[in-house]
């Protein structure tokens, strides 16, 4: 009886010694067999783990090169275990400027009804921001953006609008861009006896009016678009033979008009090549 206890004792025995050799096999299989993987690059690669080899030296034996900002989902100077995953991010940087603009606000306007057609010239500000940024991608993938510097910019200036006969704008210029020049500034009326001709058709054949401006081609080329202090819209349609140089003669509607420029002797003219000859002058 004794005896057979004995035997069952044993049995028992070798059976929970085999169980917990089985366990450990499956726990901790044999470096030699086993392996672990790292995922870089859209790769996955099957490595052979040591327990006395750093992951970077597992790295660099597969040829797997780390840049200054990649992220290693394990520590790279210890080893790695049996069927462990892991995760190599690659890490890009790109500097880039970026301006947001905002549209140009109004501060006062003022509209000319009587020159040739309708204007209005306004006053305003522009402002834009302008951001430099660091864009972060993981994997060549937008991860973060970080604002580096921010900086406003704001300019005062004015522009004048074209209005059409129903008052909508159909063009605008910004008067900042235009060139200035002082001009000495008389003024003439149709059928005025010292105009060209009759004083009633221009040089251009046009219908002598208000806005019209005479000026000396060489200064001002004819077809010109012109914005003058204290006069407004012009269009510079005329020549005369005594307007040369730096004078202009401007259009009026009769000879009681003509008699609040005889005294100026001198003007403000502001004019630039916006487009194919306009010009849009302002004495801010």
């Amino acid at each position: 009886m004794m005896k057979n206890n004995l035997i069952n004792i044993l049995k028992l025995s070798c059976v929970a010694f085999g169980i917990f050799i089985l366990s450990k096999a499956i726990s901790e299989p044999p470096y030699i067999y086993a392996r672990a993987f790292i995922k870089a690059d859209g790769k996955t690669y099957a490595v052979k783990p040591y327990k006395n080899i750093s992951l970077k030296t597992i790295l660099q034996q597969n040829n797997i090169v780390l840049g200054e900002n990649d992220i290693v989902s394990r520590d790279a100077n210890k080893p790695i275990k049996p069927f462990q995953t892991i995760k190599i991010i690659r890490v890009s940087k790109e500097q880039k400027e970026v301006t947001k603009q905002f549209p140009f606000r109004v501060m006062r306007s003022k509209k000319y009804n009587s020159n040739l057609r309708k204007v209005e010239l306004q006053k305003g500000m522009e402002k834009s921001i302008i951001k430099t940024i660091n864009e972060i991608f993981y994997d060549g993938i937008l991860h973060e953006t970080i604002i580096v510097n921010e900086s406003i910019r704001a300019k005062e200036f004015y522009r004048l609008l074209l209005l059409d006969k129903n008052g909508k704008v159909e063009k605008d210029y910004n008067l900042s861009k235009a060139k200035s020049i002082k001009m000495i500034a008389t003024a003439y009326y149709p059928g005025d006896p010292l105009a060209w001709g009759d004083g009633k058709v221009t040089a251009l054949g046009q219908k002598m009016q208000r806005g019209i401006v005479a000026v000396d081609p060489k200064v001002i080329p004819l077809r010109t678009r012109l914005f003058i202090t204290g006069y407004g819209y012009g269009y510079a349609g005329d020549t005369g033979n005594l307007i040369k140089g730096n004078r202009v003669d401007l259009g009026v509607n009769n000879a009681q008009e003509e008699k609040a420029w005889m005294h100026k002797r001198s003007n403000r003219l502001y004019f630039g090549k916006i487009q194919r000859l306009l010009v849009f002058p302002y004495d801010a």
